[in-house]
């Protein structure tokens, strides 16, 4: 297959400009993504986000990607045509078109404190939701860096890891609330008392909907097997290990979180 000199240089893919139709758009704008192989650009005057790849693990990632908000907008009962504009797919290439969804990015560094309001509409919709199964698919890297607010709704954006195995009741909402207590400390900030009162009543709450006893009592361990086992996260793992926060809190502020996850009252 020939290709144009077309090359987004961060993961090093070379793209053939006719196959991802490229030439009838003018102007993009490439966004820097994790090394995953797979690129993004950005449409900003047709208001819209283009995933695509040419190489095998990223077209499995864009198929994850499609798959994930299917089953995530069937799951909210929204239509998906209105976020997926276009989907392709061959054994040499894949794209998904994605509108660009206008709302608030919150940072994933801030104190706990700061973002537990949001913490809180994020648990609403898993509470009316996603909590009704056992065992449930789940999206596997929830943070706030995949999460757009706007001012009455929330999207759940990034579904790349979508398709592994299911997980237990609970899997990201958990993970979210762990992330917003330890991604604040690896940038260097401290967690504060204030920050431990509210993290304990979240918790405290997944205790009393009695979510898996092993995932909470030591989500580390928990989260951090099932990364490594998890036939489509395992794959991210062994290419990024920063990828995901439980591979890169240190150990003396997981030990402070366990300290306070032991001093709650799984019994009630």
């Amino acid at each position: 297959m020939k290709y144009n000199i077309f090359q987004f240089l961060e993961n090093k893919i070379f793209f053939n400009e006719n196959i991802f139709q490229l030439g009838k758009y003018k102007k993009f704008k490439v966004i820097k993504t994790h090394k995953n192989n797979t690129s993004v650009i950005y449409f900003k005057k047709k208001g819209f986000f283009r995933k695509l790849s040419n190489s095998k693990s990223g077209i499995e990632k864009i198929k994850s990607e499609y798959k994930g908000i299917n089953w995530y907008l069937k799951k909210i009962k929204k239509k998906s045509k209105k976020i997926i504009l276009d989907y392709k797919i061959n054994s040499d290439f894949a794209y998904i078109d994605l509108k660009e969804i206008k709302g608030k990015k919150i940072k994933s560094w801030n104190s706990f404190k700061e973002n537990y309001n949001y913490l809180i509409k994020v648990i609403k919709l898993y509470n009316r939701y996603f909590l009704i199964e056992k065992l449930s698919y789940i999206h596997g890297d929830l943070t706030f860096d995949n999460i757009i607010f706007e001012k009455k709704n929330l999207h759940i954006i990034d579904w790349e890891f979508f398709g592994g195995d299911k997980s237990v009741k609970g899997y990201d909402i958990t993970y979210l609330v762990l992330s917003a207590a330890c991604l604040p400390h690896i940038t260097g900030k401290k967690f504060t008392k204030e920050d431990e009162k509210l993290f304990s009543r979240v918790w405290l709450s997944f205790i009393n909907k009695k979510f898996n006893k092993k995932m909470l009592l030591n989500p580390f361990i928990f989260f951090k097997k099932k990364i490594k086992s998890d036939p489509i996260l395992s794959k991210s793992y062994r290419l990024s290990k920063s990828k995901f926060f439980p591979f890169i809190t240190d150990k003396q502020h997981q030990k402070k979180i366990l300290k306070i996850i032991h001093s709650l009252n799984y019994e009630k």
